[in-house]
């Protein structure tokens, strides 16, 4: 099986890696390709694809087996999940995409999302019981999928460590931590 993260890891925290951890752990023989978003991503705040994906290198430093980065939108450009993994599975089988239980619910604004449920089983992690597997069959009772619920209850958010890294530096490994200090990301003007 191979997993598909998507994010856009601005910055990658200690939550990403103890999910990227727990996907390798539950699911053996597995790899994790973990595909953060281009700079043509739409999102407030979003550093430079080059910063994002050296620091994801550095966060998994440690943890290298049977984890991928991929820079596949950094190339490609944007044009919706669905798109990613069609590329993606030019190159990897039988592809599982990662999604947090707090994304559900705009899932039905995503570019084609109805055949991305339909194509890709969807492994949701969720956070802190967010909504239970009920909830979520009832959310898309109308569209075929197949959820994967994995419980997660660690509740770290990039946005807020953007507003502060020296105050939330312990979300951060150390490596990344020090990266974005020598490189001066994130520092309010």
């Amino acid at each position: 099986m191979n997993i598909i993260y998507g994010g856009s890891f601005n910055p990658p925290t200690i939550a990403h890696l103890h999910i990227i951890i727990t996907l390798l752990k539950t699911f053996e023989n597995s790899k994790v390709i973990v595909l953060p978003v281009g700079n043509d991503y739409k999102k407030p705040d979003l550093i430079d694809f080059n910063h994002r994906f050296l620091m994801l290198k550095l966060l998994i430093e440690t943890e290298k087996k049977d984890i991928v980065i991929s820079d596949l939108e950094n190339h490609s450009g944007y044009s919706g999940t669905l798109k990613a993994l069609e590329d993606l599975s030019k190159t990897y089988e039988q592809l599982h995409f990662v999604i947090g239980s707090d994304h559900l619910e705009s899932l039905k604004t995503w570019i084609s999302y109805q055949d991305l449920l339909d194509k890709y089983p969807f492994i949701v992690m969720n956070r802190n019981h967010f909504m239970t597997k009920e909830q979520a069959e009832m959310m898309f009772k109308d569209v075929n999928h197949k959820f994967i619920f994995i419980d997660f209850d660690m509740d770290v958010s990039s946005s807020k460590i953007r507003e502060d890294i020296d105050k939330n530096k312990k979300y951060l490994t150390n490596e990344v931590y020090q990266y974005i200090k020598n490189h001066k990301l994130y520092e309010v003007l």
